[in-house]
């Protein structure tokens, strides 16, 4: 009986929240990670997930990890930059030209010494550095947008984030934060013209109702990071710590072949559908040319050195 007791005592609990919904890829695979993690390691660590924002916002998660209420979150990297705004490089207009770039950029040397300062600062260190979420792209209603000429003067729904603001800035549009929860109202009473989000928001939150084009701008990739509590996960055993990794970083992949499967047939279900436009014949070199000046506005926020060595492994990269 003593040992029984002392055996289940043992057991180690762990606590994530996230803000995904079921439907979505990401909610389905981190429910899974709990049975996962307990199989391998024979019951001694276990994995409690909330998902649905039960434990709060993203904003408010990050901050609950930090402090070590709860142990791992996976925010957007640029949820990740209210608590360090070099993170949100990431995020940056045009930085990415494919999938398989961003995850040599952020998994690579060029992001260490941001994650290391994460850590210093705030505590928290990454399970995986890439969940794939998608590429953004913009819709609108009115005339076709296929330039950065054709943007002028439109209002464009934004996060409220200075990289969506400075981008549509750029854009010569006009960028109105409004929270996400309101966008399908503001974009059917035409407050905004339009919006930007990654096809499967897009088509699950049925935008293409009350939105007539879809621009195929793929300005923005968005990536999600699981993120731990840096003393919690420093206090398991080295093989706990492999195997947690080991496991959250299969299920990382397994999001990204199942998003991106989802991402092609929700675009061909909405070209199908015949409700929005989508438009794929764009002057991308205007797009890209106006970017450069977004991004330039925001060194001074994201910190001059790990900008230029981010933009220099990017170079690097393609070279």
């Amino acid at each position: 009986m003593v040992f029984a007791a002392g055996t289940a005592h043992a057991a180690t609990t762990l606590r994530l929240g996230h803000t995904f919904n079921p439907g979505e890829a990401s909610y389905e695979l981190l429910g899974e990670l709990g049975e996962r993690v307990e199989e391998r390691t024979d019951g001694e660590l276990k994995v409690q997930v909330f998902p649905s924002e039960q434990l709060g916002s993203e904003v408010q998660l990050l901050q609950q990890s930090k402090n070590g209420s709860i142990d791992i979150v996976v925010p957007g990297y640029s949820g990740a930059s209210t608590l360090l705004p070099a993170m949100e490089i990431s995020n940056a207009p045009f930085i990415f030209q494919s999938w398989d770039e961003a995850r040599h950029i952020l998994e690579g040397e060029a992001y260490q010494p941001i994650f290391d300062e994460l850590k210093e600062q705030h505590t928290l260190v990454p399970l995986a550095k890439t969940w794939y979420w998608g590429w953004r792209n913009l819709t609108f209603n009115g005339d076709e947008v296929h330039s950065v000429e054709d943007m002028k003067g439109l209002k464009v729904r934004v996060p409220e984030s200075p990289a969506w603001v400075e981008m549509v800035k750029a854009f010569d549009a006009s960028p109105t934060p409004i929270p996400f929860s309101e966008v399908y109202l503001a974009l059917q009473q035409g407050t905004v013209d339009g919006q930007e989000n990654p096809i499967p928001t897009i088509y699950s939150r049925k935008f293409y109702e009350v939105q007539d084009q879809l621009v195929m701008s793929r300005h923005m990739l968005q990536s999600q990071v699981v993120l731990m509590n840096s003393q919690k996960f420093e206090s398991l055993s080295e093989s706990h710590q492999e195997i947690l990794r080991e496991v959250v970083q299969e299920l990382a992949q397994e999001n990204y072949e199942l998003q991106t499967e989802r991402e092609g047939s929700m675009l061909e279900e909405l070209r199908a559908g015949g409700n929005i436009n989508v438009i794929e014949d764009i002057d991308r070199a205007s797009f890209e040319e106006a970017a450069v000046q977004a991004r330039e506005n925001l060194v001074d926020r994201w910190g001059e050195e790990d900008y230029r060595r981010v933009m220099t492994a990017i170079e690097n990269y393609r070279n």
